[in-house]
C-alpha cells in the first residue's frame, strides 16, 4: 500500500514489530525514489564524483527527506536497523529503478547487483551508487550502438546521393554526346553534298562518299560502344544502389523491431510477466479519458498478498518469487482478456475492469480471493496456503489517477485492519464512519 500516514504508525497503541517493519519499509520506499532521482540528475549532469556523501548532501535539501528525518520515532524507541534491513534497502532502491527498464537491461542489472552487494558490505549507499553507475554506463553503450546504426544509415544515404548525382551527370553527358554525333553526321552529309556540287568526276565523288560513310559508320560505332559502356556502368550503379537500399531497409527493420521489443519490455514486469507500474500509469490515464468521453463504467482493484514477508522470511526469497508468479498465473486465468492486470510493486497487484460497476467488480474480486484461499500452493516439499486482501473503487466524474487509486487503497487498508483475507470497497469506507483522507497523509 502507498502513502499510509506515519502518524498512524507512531500513535498506534498496537505498534508491534510487524508495524514497525512496515513503517521502516515505507521510509525506504520514499528514500529509494529520492536516491534514484538524484543519481539520474547527477548522471545527466555527467558528474564524475558520484558518491554517497554527495547524494546525502543533496537528499538533506529535499522536503520529503526532511519530513522523514523529523519523524525519528522508529529509532527513538530503542530500535536499530540491521545489516539485513540495509541490504533490503539496496534491493528496494535497485528494484524500484529496474521496474521501468527493458528486460535485457534488467537482467544485466541483476548480475551487477549480485556482484556488488557483498555479504559483509555495510556501505549500502555507495554500493547502490556503484550499481547505478555501471548500469547507466551499460545504457549509454546501447545508446552509442543505436547512434552507430544511425550514422551507418546516414553514410548509406550520402553514398546514394553521390550515385544519383553521378547518374544525372552521366545523363547530361549523354545528351551532349548525342548532339555532337548529330552535328558530326550532318557535317559529313553536307560535305558529301558539296562533293557532288564541286566535282564531276565519278571516281572522286565515289571516293568522297565512301570516306564520309566510313566516318559516319565509325562515329556511330563509337557511339554504340559508349552507350554499352554507359549501360554497364548504369547497371552496376543500380545494383550498388539496390544493395545499399536493401541494407538500409534491413537496418531500419532491426531498429524498428528493437524499439518495439524495448517498448514492450519496458511495460512488462520481469518476474511475473504481467504489466508493470509504468504500464499501469499509462493505462489508468487512458481509462480516465475513455470514462470522461464515453461514460464507460470501469472499476479498479488493488490486491495484496497477506503476510507475504513471512513467506520470504520462512521459506526464502526464491519461494517468495515463485509465489508472486503463481498468483500472477491465477490472475491471467481468472480475469477476462480485456481486463488490465499489473504488478504495482512488491506483493501488490492492480486490475482495471472496463464496463464493470462497483458491485460486479466486488463479486469478481471475491471470486479471486476465494479461489486463492482454497488453493494449496506446492513449492518443492512445502505446501503453503495463501490469502489475499482486495480493495475496490469505481471511476467517477472529476476523478484523476490519484483519487481513484486512493479510494481502492483505503479500502484495501480497511480490509487489512479487518483481519485480512477479505474484499472491501469504497462504500465500506463510508459505512465504517471514516473517510479516505483518514488513511493518508494530508
Amino acid at each position: 500500500m502507498r502513502k499510509i500516514s506515519a502518524d498512524h504508525y507512531m500513535n498506534s497503541p498496537l505498534l508491534d514489530d510487524a508495524h514497525q517493519e512496515t513503517f521502516f519499509q515505507e521510509k525506504v520506499q520514499v528514500l529509494a525514489d529520492e536516491v534514484l532521482t538524484i543519481i539520474k540528475e547527477l548522471h545527466e549532469e555527467r558528474s564524475t564524483l558520484v558518491n554517497s556523501r554527495l547524494i546525502a548532501k543533496k537528499m538533506f535539501n529535499r522536503e520529503s527527506v526532511q519530513k522523514l528525518l523529523d519523524d525519528h520515532g522508529y529509532l527513538a524507541k530503542g530500535r536499530s536497523v540491521s545489516n539485513d534491513q540495509l541490504k533490503q534497502s539496496v534491493d528496494t532502491v535497485v528494484n524500484r529503478f529496474a521496474e521501468s527498464l527493458p528486460l535485457a537491461v534488467r537482467e544485466h542489472l541483476s548480475r551487477l547487483k549480485d556482484q556488488c552487494i557483498a555479504s559483509s558490505s555495510e556501505d549500502v549507499l555507495d554500493t547502490t551508487v556503484r550499481i547505478m553507475r555501471k548500469l547507466f554506463n551499460s545504457i549509454s553503450s546501447r545508446v552509442n550502438e543505436l547512434e552507430a546504426i544511425l550514422q551507418t544509415t546516414n553514410r548509406f544515404l550520402s553514398e546514394m546521393e553521390m550515385y544519383l548525382k553521378k547518374e544525372m551527370s552521366s545523363i547530361e553527358g549523354k545528351h551532349h554526346e548525342d548532339v555532337a554525333l548529330q552535328n558530326s553526321i550532318f557535317s559529313d552529309i553536307s560535305m558529301i553534298k558539296q562533293s557532288f556540287d564541286m566535282s564531276g568526276d565519278i571516281r572522286m565523288i565515289k571516293e568522297a562518299v565512301f570516306n564520309k560513310i566510313a566516318n559516319i559508320t565509325i562515329t556511330i560505332e563509337q557511339k554504340r560502344e559508349q552507350e554499352m559502356s554507359r549501360l554497364e556502368e548504369t547497371k552496376s550503379t543500380l545494383e550498388v544502389m539496390h544493395r545499399k537500399m536493401r541494407d538500409i531497409v534491413e537496418e531500419a527493420e532491426v531498429i524498428r523491431k528493437r524499439s518495439f521489443d524495448t517498448e514492450i519490455e519496458s511495460l512488462q514486469d520481469n518476474l511475473t510477466k504481467l504489466f508493470n507500474r509504468r504500464a499501469y500509469d499509462k493505462k489508468i490515464e487512458e481509462t480516465l479519458a475513455n470514462f470522461n468521453r464515453y461514460n464507460v463504467s470501469s472499476s479498479l482493484m488493488i490486491f495484496d498478498i497477506d503476510n507475504f514477508k513471512q513467506i520470504n522470511d520462512k521459506y526464502g526469497h526464491r519461494t517468495g518469487d515463485l509465489t508472486l508468479r503463481k498468483i500472477a498465473e491465477i490472475f491471467k486465468e481468472r480475469f477476462r482478456k480485456n481486463d488490465f492486470i499489473a504488478r504495482y510493486g512488491g506483493e501488490e497487484f492492480v486490475c482495471i475492469l472496463p464496463h464493470t460497476g462497483l458491485r460486479e467488480a466486488k463479486e469478481v474480486a471475491e471470486h479471486i480471493r476465494a479461489f486463492i484461499e482454497n488453493t494449496v500452493f506446492t513449492f518443492k516439499v512445502n505446501k503453503i496456503r495463501l490469502t489475499i486482501t482486495a480493495g475496490v473503487s469505481m471511476f467517477r466524474k472529476r476523478d484523476n489517477a490519484s483519487t481513484v487509486f486512493e479510494r481502492a487503497d483505503a479500502a484495501l487498508y480497511l480490509g487489512k485492519k479487518s483481519g485480512r483475507n477479505t474484499v472491501k470497497t469504497e462504500d465500506d469506507i463510508e459505512k465504517s464512519g471514516k473517510s479516505v483522507s483518514d488513511f493518508f497523509i494530508e
